[in-house]
């Protein structure tokens, strides 16, 4: 991560105690990989965050929010939306971190970031918050009808005269075992 990313906590700027600050960046200042996802991140990242500080330890608590541009999952257009999630780290010292490698880090140290003693990097948990995120398959609406599946008409914008009762040939001899059994059972 780079050293200037406004994501970058001055710890000798927190007290204890509890205080709020704001954090904006850009895609750019949290190395998101954007290669493969359809999506486009619109404006900046912002974190509001608490931050509370114990000595040289740190919890801080905030909201991720910024905009996305992605493909509807069902009928293909463009929408946008509000992209936010949850950050929650505790923050210690490097000092206090035991011998241990990224690979025998013990399960209840998950969540724990080490800093420098000057600066808290927040860059890289912003990055997890909107990866996780990020939707797998969005949905412009709800209520989306989607791509007729024969003709390929937006169903939103015009209606098609396909059968929409007509069954996949593949799935022909599933219909008829379902067929018989109905009429077995009456």
């Amino acid at each position: 991560m780079a050293s200037d990313t406004p994501f970058r906590l001055g710890l000798n700027v927190v007290e204890d105690g509890s205080s709020h600050h704001e954090f904006v960046g850009e895609v750019a200042d949290i190395d998101f990989d954007l290669e493969g996802l359809e999506a486009e991140f619109l404006g900046p990242i912002v974190l509001r965050a608490e931050v509370y500080r114990v000595g040289e330890r740190f919890e801080v608590k905030g909201l991720v929010r910024t905009r996305l541009r992605v493909h509807c999952g069902r009928c293909l257009e463009d929408f946008e939306r509000a992209l936010e999630g949850d950050l929650k780290i505790y923050a210690d010292t490097r000092s206090r971190r035991d011998g241990r490698t990224n690979e025998e880090t013990r399960e209840e140290d998950l969540g724990i970031v080490y800093h420098d003693g000057q600066y808290l990097d927040l860059s890289d948990e912003v990055r997890q918050v909107l990866l996780v995120e990020v939707p797998w398959n969005p949905v412009c609406k709800s209520e989306c009808r989607g791509l007729c599946p024969t003709c390929g008409i937006d169903r939103n914008v015009d209606s098609c005269r396909c059968d929409e009762d007509q069954i996949d040939s593949r799935w022909g001899a599933l219909q008829k075992l379902k067929d018989q059994n109905r009429s077995s059972t009456e």
